[in-house]
């Protein structure tokens, strides 16, 4: 059962309501010149993204978009609101959000004196947003329902390798279903995933940059097959500092794949005692240099 807590602000405009949902992945902010011109949620809806709709009114200084990991929740909405000139009604002139895992982001329009927070007593999770609007943002309320843990409750296994390139995370999923491993003469020269994300396919982006050499590919016997290892090494590029994943094998419940790259270097293994991956991130840049894991408790 979901908890309504009651909207704030101001009384102008037409009351609205996007209703319940599983949870809220993406929300757009658009930014006026007295605060708030607009609130629009993206909702996740069993294996959907549901849009709630656009509640205020675009203006040419567009919107700005907080979005949420798919492995964390908004757990409170930082609110302020203010009267404008001409007006005798409060408008809402920003918006902030913080998360389960601690992530706050900045506040969306011009942050004014008057505050106030929607939250559920006990840590609840965001599932909905209701409100009034017209030419603006007047007032804000919002769903949440009472929950303990995150909805996804995995954990970030720490990146091995080297430093170089930039920095990537796929998140966590239900599941791995395929893994493809480009390759290069000095190492891994890529990396892309296929993930199970309640009944969808969930293609990762490809991490690195694939050669003329191609990909090799690993099939999982989804959903019977997971993986529970990672083993690999790494190692220097010849003539140069840059360290680079070489060598990539995955374990799972049923077999152990073949060797992708070449073995030399220092080896590593990623894994926690019962669990599964569910996902991955690194660095990457022409290569990939650093390799890490999402991982998940198995509960069957």
């Amino acid at each position: 059962m979901a908890e309504k807590v009651e909207a704030q602000g101001g009384v102008g405009g037409d009351v609205w309501d996007d209703g319940v949902h599983d949870g809220v992945r993406k929300v757009h902010v658009g930014q006026g010149q007295d605060g708030v011109s607009f609130i629009n949620a993206v909702y996740e809806k069993g294996s959907l993204e549901v849009e709630g709709g656009e509640h205020g009114k675009q203006s040419l200084l567009g919107f700005e978009t907080f979005e949420v990991d798919t492995d964390d929740y908004i757990v409170a909405v930082q609110v302020t609101s203010d009267k404008i000139f001409g007006q005798e009604s409060d408008i809402i002139t920003s918006i902030s959000f913080s998360t389960f895992k601690g992530v706050t982001s900045p506040p969306y329009g011009l942050d004014t004196e008057k505050k106030f927070v929607l939250k559920e007593k006990n840590g609840g999770k965001l599932v909905g947003f209701h409100g009034r609007a017209g030419e603006s943002l007047y007032g804000l309320g919002a769903y949440f329902t009472t929950t303990s843990t995150p909805l996804n409750p995995s954990t970030k296994l720490p990146a091995v390798g080297g430093d170089e390139g930039t920095a990537w995370d796929d998140g966590a999923y239900d599941g791995v279903k395929k893994v493809y491993i480009g390759q290069a003469e000095d190492g891994i020269s890529a990396v892309k995933f296929v993930y199970d994300k309640g009944i969808e396919d969930v293609v990762g982006d490809e991490h690195g940059k694939s050669t003329l050499l191609g990909f090799e590919e690993f099939v999982l016997d989804y959903p019977t097959e997971y993986i529970i290892a990672v083993e690999g090494t790494y190692d220097k590029i010849f003539g140069s500092e840059a360290v680079v994943i070489n060598m990539l094998r995955f374990i799972t419940n049923k077999q152990t794949s073949t060797p992708f790259g070449i073995e030399a270097g220092t080896a590593f293994e990623l894994k926690e005692e019962g669990h599964k991956i569910v996902g991955f991130h690194g660095k990457d840049s022409e290569l990939l240099h650093q390799f890490g894991v999402h991982v998940l408790p198995i509960t069957n």
